[in-house]
């Protein structure tokens, strides 16, 4: 929806219907002047049009982006307070409220401090929270679907052979074996996996059941909450993206792949956070010859060999080599060992051959 309202916006110079659209929408005088000046004839480059429309058009983008912004977070911020959510744009009354917090508190990257907050509450309080958000609104809709292609696949597999007795008894039900759900998140443009079918297909031959997200700005939370909600493992290459593992249940895999010099932010943004969630966590860190760098430089140059002395020049070298221009292309022998690691893990786990005392020892190498 917001990808269309930016798109009209940004035609208003071109196209009559985006203009008139913007101009009536508006409902003012001066804007039901120039869609009159636009139907009786008088081109959308004269001097008053054009300094109208880039005015509505401005007003335009930040009334989608709000909307936009409103839509997807609403469920979450509805339930931090009791009232109607201000828009501060649009609505030109006095509040008279007890008390306010302006402005954003921050303790770290993604993590709650619990002696800063009112209850010792942690990260893990949070998690809850999501789910209390989040829960009532996907009900009766991803997991019932979710629920009914399990119910056929343990239909399928507890159909009885021409050898066997036709009855089926809890024995047999309890036995039947589970397999872990994988995500990749997808990225396109910068740090993305070019190699992600290879890891697909490793994937599902080691036994899981692999589904591929591409995340956008507009997709709703709520739906990414419902799928994340009930999987075992997540990979992904460094990024905003990842934020998403917030969605996992604690007890989950969380399988962050570390381009070069990312190493700090990989840290963090994901790695300590997602430990304080109850994740287990393996940072899979690239080798020169997996980053596409690998073949822009010599072998010896200092942005493969030591990336954190490129690093100390500044920000903008972090930002230009190693966020912006590098792919990934996975060492599938190498990254196996690490995916075999979470499916060994998971697999018990579902399957409840495994207890949260001996997790340790499968993750002491991560």
């Amino acid at each position: 929806m917001v990808e269309k309202a930016l798109g009209d916006a940004n035609s208003v110079f071109s196209s009559k219907r985006a203009a008139l659209r913007v101009l009536v929408n508006h409902g003012e005088k001066d804007g039901f002047t120039a869609a009159r000046m636009i139907l009786s004839g008088i081109p959308l480059d004269e001097t008053h049009l054009q300094n109208r429309l880039s005015i509505l058009m401005n007003d335009e983008k930040k009334r989608s982006l709000y909307n936009w912004w409103i839509m997807k977070y609403e469920t979450i911020l509805s339930r931090l307070w009791n009232y109607p959510l201000i828009d501060f744009a649009g609505d030109k009354r006095t509040h008279c409220l007890p008390e306010a917090i302006v402005g954003v508190k921050i303790h770290d990257d993604l993590t709650v401090d619990p002696s800063l907050m009112k209850g010792n509450k942690s990260i893990l309080d949070f998690r809850h929270f999501l789910d209390r958000a989040y829960q009532p609104w996907i009900k009766g809709s991803i997991p019932d679907k979710e629920q009914g292609v399990q119910l056929k696949l343990n239909q399928w597999a507890s159909v009885p052979t021409l050898g066997q007795s036709m009855k089926i008894n809890k024995d047999n039900q309890k036995h039947q074996v589970k397999k872990p759900k994988l995500v990749i998140l997808s990225r396109s443009g910068s740090r993305a996996l070019v190699n992600k079918d290879c890891l697909v297909k490793m994937a599902e031959d080691m036994g899981f059941r692999v589904e591929v997200l591409r995340p956008k700005r507009t997709t709703e939370l709520a739906k990414m909450y419902g799928l994340l909600n009930k999987r075992e493992v997540m990979v992904g290459v460094h990024g905003a993206a990842l934020t998403h593992f917030l969605f996992l249940k604690p007890g989950s895999v969380l399988i962050q792949v570390i381009p070069l010099g990312t190493d700090s932010p990989a840290e963090t943004c994901f790695g300590k956070p997602a430990r304080e969630l109850g994740l287990k966590y393996i940072g899979y860190k690239i080798l020169p010859r997996e980053s596409s760098l690998y073949n822009e430089y010599d072998k010896d140059d200092p942005v493969l060999t030591n990336p954190k002395g490129v690093i100390r020049k500044g920000w903008q070298y972090t930002k230009e080599i190693y966020l912006d221009r590098q792919n990934v292309s996975l060492d599938m022998r190498r990254f196996h060992k690490r995916l075999l690691q979470a499916y060994d893990y998971s697999f018990k786990k579902i399957n409840r051959q495994i207890s949260y005392n001996q997790t340790t020892d499968l993750f002491k190498l991560c």
